[in-house]
């Protein structure tokens, strides 16, 4: 019987490895820039799948990941995220026409099973984060199940709104606002501008964060999808960011994801 539990153990060890190493794998960051407040902050952007058209826009899903870490301080929680910005690849499309929207005030303080329910058609993706919050002394790590949502347009521009939610150890809710711009400078084309709300007044901190955004539907009776993309000849799409902290500093990690062209659709 001992034999029989010991083995239990170890298949339940190799199981779990297994998916921290698919997550790992499904969710790629770049190199981790430090601040000058010792935050290291990684991120990447990938769109799926890797091989697109040239010309054609093709319908692709957009996996953004971020990684935060901190080894200066004594609890190793870093100094909190208020804002992101993160420019893609000129070669990246957000289309958002005629999709249903969820304003974010349904969002505000509930569990996602309620948020799924109450903008269940205005869904656009899912993802996972963790948060660190010191309570007690302690530093306890809350993981936290994260759906996209199609926000209400501002100014015309689309917003992505990203509710996340975990109860164990602790309860916790957020809803992170993104609108997404037109850059279109310097190889870039949507910027994406996430304001980052405080989490128990700012002395905790997102740890992790990953989103994949994909959802197709009809718009004035086409297929369209809400993520699209195309392959360059360099067959490399690249994007930037801006981290800002609480205390001001910045972080700019980049990433560039690698693609392949399939060849375009013969017209009829």
């Amino acid at each position: 019987m001992r034999k029989r539990s010991t083995l239990l153990v170890c298949l339940a060890v190799i199981a779990t490895a297994a998916i921290v190493a698919s997550v790992a794998l499904a969710a790629p960051v770049g190199a981790p820039v430090t601040s000058s407040d010792g935050n290291s902050q990684a991120y990447g952007a990938v769109l799926k799948p890797n091989k697109l058209f040239k010309k054609t826009w093709t319908p692709a899903a957009l996996e953004v990941t971020t990684e935060l870490t901190n080894s200066t301080k004594a609890n190793g929680v870093p100094v909190p995220t208020t804002h992101v910005q993160i420019d893609f690849d000129k070669n990246t499309k957000v289309f958002a026409k005629g999709y249903p929207t969820c304003p974010a005030s349904k969002l505000q303080s509930v569990s996602t099973e309620i948020a799924r329910r109450e903008c269940k058609s205005a869904i656009i993706g899912t993802g996972h984060a963790e948060a660190l919050l010191p309570v007690g002394g302690q530093v306890f790590t809350v993981p936290q199940e994260v759906t996209a949502f199609n926000g209400v347009p501002q100014g015309g521009k689309p917003v992505i709104l990203l509710h996340t939610y975990g109860t164990t150890p602790i309860q916790a809710a957020l809803v992170l606002t993104g609108v997404v711009s037109n850059y279109n400078k310097e190889g870039y084309g949507p910027r994406l501008d996430v304001e980052v709300p405080l989490i128990a007044g700012g002395t905790g901190a997102i740890k992790s964060f990953t989103v994949k955004v994909e959802k197709k539907y009809k718009y004035q009776g086409k297929q369209v999808s809400y993520i699209q993309g195309k392959c360059p000849n360099s067959k490399k799409l690249k994007s930037r960011s801006v981290f800002t902290f609480l205390d001001g500093q910045t972080s700019n990690p980049t990433y560039t994801a690698k693609c392949s062209q399939k060849p375009e659709k013969k017209k009829k």
